[in-house]
């Protein structure tokens, strides 16, 4: 049996949250072709979207904000994942217990803290196929799948994703104007949500990666992925980046990413800069 942990640094100097560190909140147990993690566990909640190619400096630090809803109100917390090889095939499952805690808390607490994801990454000759669906007691869940081939010196991967989601919290004791003990009750039983949404309803997201490697360690990826929500909302983005390994860990790199469409911020954002993992 192996164990591993790990963390990673990042630092850019064309964000205003240009350092970053990641990690450190999970344990991982490798043996018989199967691997468990334990600790701070990600749900796959968006099975089958793709597009997305740049890192967490641009993705979450660009300051692009759309208005399109995507993925659960919260889709990470302690829990437990497995995945384990089945013949050529992988068979992931993830299970969050508590979504309000990383690494110590109550197992399923009262409220909506639960959620699941499930995948299955098969080979079908040329084509690789990835199937999944998630599932959380908000209400809310999604499936989707995507299809990888090699096209020249290059990977082409094409995704689609559909995600039943909830509408924003409504705050009872806002409506009445008045706030007491029983009405902050009934506010915290309304099912949570996506802030993104006036309606309850459906987000289909589409979108498609090519990721080529220029050497050893030089790789350049590019995305495209459109989006619409249930409140008709929808926007087009474009990422590209590119990257390249220095050894020891470290790599720099440049990430762009433009955003258009419904977004209380768009245009676009770029990052360039340094990562080390160890």
């Amino acid at each position: 049996m192996t164990i591993s942990g790990g963390m990673g640094l990042s630092n850019t100097i064309t964000t205003n949250a240009g350092q970053a560190v990641s990690g450190g909140q999970s344990l991982s147990f490798a043996t018989g072709g199967a691997t468990i993690t334990i600790g701070d566990v990600e749900a796959a909640d968006t099975p089958g979207s793709v597009g997305g190619v740049v890192g967490g400096q641009v993705g979450d630090n660009g300051g692009l904000n759309s208005d399109v809803a995507t993925g659960f109100v919260d889709d990470d917390g302690l829990g437990v994942a497995f995945s384990t090889a089945v013949g050529s095939s992988t068979l992931s499952f993830t299970y969050v217990a508590n979504d309000d805690v990383d690494t110590l808390g109550a197992i399923n607490a009262t409220g909506s803290n639960s959620l699941m994801s499930a995948g299955l990454t098969v080979p079908m000759g040329a084509y690789t196929v990835a199937v999944g669906v998630a599932d959380s007691d908000t209400g809310e869940s999604s499936s989707g799948a995507s299809v990888s081939a090699a096209i020249g010196s290059g990977t082409l991967t094409v995704g689609y994703s559909q995600q039943t989601l909830k509408e924003a919290e409504k705050d009872t004791a806002a409506v009445f104007g008045f706030a007491s003990a029983s009405a902050t009750k009934r506010s915290s039983t309304t099912a949570a949500t996506e802030g993104d949404l006036t309606a309850d309803g459906d987000t289909t997201v589409m979108g498609a990666t090519y990721v080529m490697a220029l050497d050893a360690d030089t790789t350049i990826s590019l995305g495209i992925q459109n989006a619409k929500d249930a409140d008709s909302d929808s926007t087009s983005q474009f990422d590209a980046s590119i990257s390249r390994a220095l050894g020891g860990g470290a790599s720099v790199f440049l990430d762009i990413r433009s955003l258009n469409g419904d977004a209380a911020t768009k245009g676009s954002a770029v990052a360039v800069g340094t990562s080390v993992s160890f």
